[in-house]
């Protein structure tokens, strides 16, 4: 069985390209971005390979850096449509657009690594790790849980 999730990817790139303009436009654009990052996580087993290597190759395009933004006038652009974000109360919208944009393009990325089988192992085996080593576990703060475990995680795959 196979499930889809429609992407505009316009509205993506309206959103890098600094075209659009409005508080209302990026809060739509950001709870849509949210609604797709759900139904990615929730449907990825029902999705078909090709689907799988979509999803993949468009979140790259996204992380990968761009050679549009390399001049000066490009910069300045970026710097003037922000400048007018500030002054148009219109930033916190645009930073919970963009922040919607890169939980969809991460959520998209944990849900191929999670597909690797080398994951699964590796998850195993820190676990593992932690649970025979418990006495050496560092006290840690709630908050600082994620990077630590991330850390350990980041250190056994290196071996």
């Amino acid at each position: 069985m196979s499930s889809a999730v429609l992407i505009d990817f316009e509205q993506i790139y309206q959103i890098r390209g600094n075209k659009v303009s409005s508080a209302a436009k990026f809060d739509e654009y950001a709870s849509y971005f949210k609604k797709a990052s759900r139904e990615i996580k929730t449907q990825w087993s029902n999705f078909s390979s090709e689907q799988h290597d979509a999803l993949g190759d468009f979140a790259y395009s996204l992380i990968e850096p761009t050679e549009e933004f390399t001049g000066f006038l490009d910069i300045l652009k970026a710097k003037i449509y922000l400048l007018f974000l500030n002054l148009t109360s219109q930033r916190e919208s645009y930073d919970a657009c963009v922040d919607a944009i890169d939980f969809l393009v991460d959520t998209i990325l944990d849900c191929i690594e999670q597909d690797d089988p080398g994951y699964q192992a590796v998850l195993s085996d820190t676990l593992e790790e932690l649970r025979l080593n418990y006495e050496h576990i560092p006290k840690v703060k709630p908050e600082d849980s994620s990077a630590w475990l991330r850390n350990i995680f980041d250190n056994f795959v290196l071996f």
